[in-house]
């Protein structure tokens, strides 16, 4: 007999595989970002990586030789060399116009300084998702060219712990507003029983019990999309 209960929980062990089989590439794959533009491995051929945005046009990655290497984007070239010594990890980076500036990485993050030790600081403009460059501005802040060359400094994205945390919220919240039995067993745990002698679930309490467990299953949804 087809019952309330096995069509939720069916739908929800379908749902959930469904989504875990779709979401797995977006959380496994490493991607780094560029200005609002974010690319992820596509292809490699010889010393030439490619990388692919959905909303913009591809970037390569040349590796001219153990230290050197070159960020083709578009039609332009620029060249990171490795500068690293011994307990620092340093790359110097020469634009197409000539411009060089040193990326050091400071325990994971990328600090950017131009050709007289002082930082670069990132902050990009955008209006109506169009990027507005300051005078002086480069197309591209070093840092994010640094990240773009080695894929140690590629990341994952989302927090798929969220999906779990809301798989969870949705079938607590099912039976909260389902069971009577779960609704007792809640009474029975919550500390306010305590106040009273024999305490025994009203109906108000059952009411507020099935309200709540439909905000819950609703909440659970905004919970899944933060995964993302």
């Amino acid at each position: 007999m087809i019952t309330p209960s096995s069509i939720f929980f069916v739908s929800v062990l379908l749902v959930s595989v469904l989504t875990g089989f779709f979401s797995r590439p977006y959380f496994t794959d490493r991607v780094f970002y560029l200005n609002e533009d974010t690319y992820k491995f596509s292809r490699e051929q010889d010393s030439l990586v490619t990388y692919h945005s959905s909303t913009a046009g591809p970037i390569q990655v040349r590796t001219d030789d153990e230290l050197h290497r070159t960020l083709i984007i578009g039609e332009q070239s620029y060249a990171i060399a490795d500068k690293s010594v011994p307990y620092s990890t340093k790359f110097r980076v020469t634009y197409p116009n000539g411009h060089v500036y040193s990326v050091e990485d400071n325990n994971g993050m990328l600090l950017s300084y131009d050709d007289k030790g002082n930082i670069v600081m990132v902050i990009q403009t955008y209006v109506n998702g169009e990027r507005i460059k300051e005078e002086g501005e480069e197309d591209f802040p070093p840092s994010t060219l640094v990240s773009a060359a080695y894929s140690n400094y590629h990341v994952k994205r989302g927090m798929p712990g969220f999906l779990v945390l809301a798989l969870g919220l949705l079938i607590f919240g099912w039976c909260s507003f389902r069971y009577q039995a779960f609704q007792n067993l809640m009474f029975r745990l919550s500390p306010q029983r305590l106040m009273y002698e024999n305490p025994e679930p009203s109906d108000f309490y059952y009411f507020i019990s099935k309200v709540g467990g439909i905000v819950v299953m609703i909440g659970s949804i905004f919970v899944a999309f933060k995964a993302y």
